[in-house]
């Protein structure tokens, strides 16, 4: 069983990732809103020295060190910086990517952080010198994700290709290459902290090949997981076996997880669902309905108790995992095939219930114009309404001259205040319908000034124009060459915009 306990709602675009810190007591979420919030487990208040600020474009990834002191959040520009998480403060950037960062991964010794690229390689850095080890070139396609074994002897990536590939963490020389391990990328990998020579009971004095159980979402849909033998006593040969692949989801799988003793494996995808998995048997156990766009992003905590999921609806949600005391989910308060989600605020909520259920503003009843109104303090209006018959879609083409004349509404402030609240709604409902195409690939703004790049791609101009003058001369979408710095105005999509958003009195 699986309880949400809280909802974090402060980011301004979409979460990108999240991450626990070692004794499970802060969760990082990162945005595309440039930002990095740091929250509190146990009351849910977000910690002093949040948000963590410096990134000029979007923040994809972030990671705790397996110390916790130190968090390495990666970015669309270009750089990696590591915070200092007590104070918050910005330790040092580690600069030697061109283009975008996906993601960022400490390795299990904490010795090394790892980084990943659209530039076409990875990189190694030294946590305590803040150096750069190597940096690996020659993958041919993006890098999307990336992290080493858990012995933190080989590091493994996953590519926009679909390719799997594991490298010798110390030399950078790669040992073992598999074509396609996902038909349209690879989104996000993980290794299970227990499974074969991860385990720290496990023992083998022969010499023999260490073997690891890797899990990998992609975008075709599917979850896999996979054997990884990486090189023994007798041979410096590594091997990839595929163990299976798990269906449940209808959309990429843009995040996976394995909790801390590798019983439950946790996927999210374009489908809005985060699905539970025993990695063991390759089951589903339980499916997790609450985003309302892609889950982008999932974690465990490190004791077990806590999981972590981010979407493009750009909150971040805490879940409470159920164990037995074996460690397996507890699947006890199940009375049907279909799993229970049960809901829990730790935090009372502001009583705004027809926003908190997120019914659209045209579809309230006049009770819920009702219990509105007292959420505003103005439930003394609440009887004209009613013999008004006030519901959503009145309050939704309500003007000051009704509230005067029809309702009796006289003070100017209560008013304006009903007329102001009522467009926010509005405003927060059509947001979070804006088609993906709206937004600008580089900053996942909405565009003012839409502009078709050399590749293709249409940008915001601002945006583009920094990227361009910054001496990036590559598709920050394909990381191919540009054949010119040539911007051409996208007058179509523009009058899109512009349409979507007047029907609601909406400025851009």
């Amino acid at each position: 069983m699986a309880v949400l306990v809280n909802t974090f709602a402060k980011h301004a675009t979409d979460v990108t990732s999240c991450s626990f810190s070692p004794n499970s007591k802060v969760l990082a979420s990162s945005s595309g809103d440039k930002s990095v919030r740091l929250w509190n487990i146990e009351n849910g208040s977000e910690l002093s020295v949040s948000p963590l600020l410096g990134h000029t474009y979007s923040v994809n990834s972030c990671s705790f060190s397996p110390f916790g002191t130190i968090l390495a959040t990666a970015s669309t520009d270009c750089s990696v910086f590591l915070w200092d998480v007590d104070s918050g403060s910005m330790i040092t950037v580690l600069q030697g990517h061109k283009n975008v960062v996906r993601v960022c991964r400490f390795s299990p010794n904490s010795r090394f952080l790892l980084t990943g690229s659209a530039d076409e390689t990875f990189c190694i850095w030294d946590v305590s010198s803040k150096k750069l080890v190597k940096c690996v070139d020659g993958l041919e396609s993006s890098v999307l994700t990336c992290c080493f074994t858990p012995d933190s002897l080989h590091i493994v990536t996953g590519t926009s290709m679909g390719d799997l590939c594991i490298w010798d963490a110390q030399s950078g020389k790669m040992m073992k290459f598999y074509a396609e391990g996902h038909d349209l990328g690879v989104a996000d990998c993980c290794f299970s902290p227990t499974f074969g020579s991860a385990n720290p009971a496990f023992q083998d004095t022969s010499g023999g090949a260490p073997q690891f159980m890797l899990a990998t979402g992609g975008n075709d849909n599917l979850v896999k997981l996979w054997d990884i033998f990486t090189a023994s006593a007798f041979s410096a040969e590594c091997h990839i076996r595929k163990r299976c692949s798990l269906n449940g989801h209808q959309g990429p799988v843009h995040g996976i997880a394995m909790s801390p003793n590798g019983k439950i494996m946790a996927s999210g995808s374009s489908d809005k669902l985060v699905i539970l998995w025993d990695p063991l048997l390759g089951v589903s156990l339980l499916t997790l309905e609450g985003h309302t766009r892609y889950v982008t992003c999932c974690a465990f905590s490190l004791d077990g108790n806590w999981m972590a999921t981010g979407s493009n609806d750009r909150m971040v949600k805490l879940w409470k995992i159920c164990l037995t005391e074996s460690g397996e989910l507890d699947q006890s308060g199940r009375s049907t095939s279909k799993p229970i989600l049960q809901s829990t605020l730790v935090k009372k909520q502001e009583p705004q219930e027809p926003k908190k259920q997120r019914k659209k503003l045209v579809t309230w009843s006049i009770d819920d114009v009702c219990s509105w109104l007292i959420s505003l303090d103005l439930d003394i209006y609440c009887e004209s309404f009613r013999q008004n018959a006030i519901d959503g879609m009145e309050l939704s083409n309500m003007t000051s001259e009704v509230l005067t004349s029809d309702l009796g509404i006289g003070p100017a402030g209560h008013r304006n205040k009903i007329l102001r609240t009522v467009k926010e709604i509005k405003k927060e409902e059509l947001e979070e319908d804006i088609p993906d195409e709206f937004l600008c690939p580089i900053t996942r703004e909405i565009m003012t000034d839409p502009v078709i790049a050399a590749d293709g791609y249409t940008y915001e101009r601002a945006s583009i124009d920094e990227w361009l003058t910054s001496g990036r001369l590559t598709s920050p979408m394909t990381n191919a060459p540009l054949k010119n710095s040539s911007l051409t105005p996208n007058r179509m999509l523009f009058m899109l915009i512009q349409r979507h958003f007047s029907g609601q009195n909406i400025n851009v």
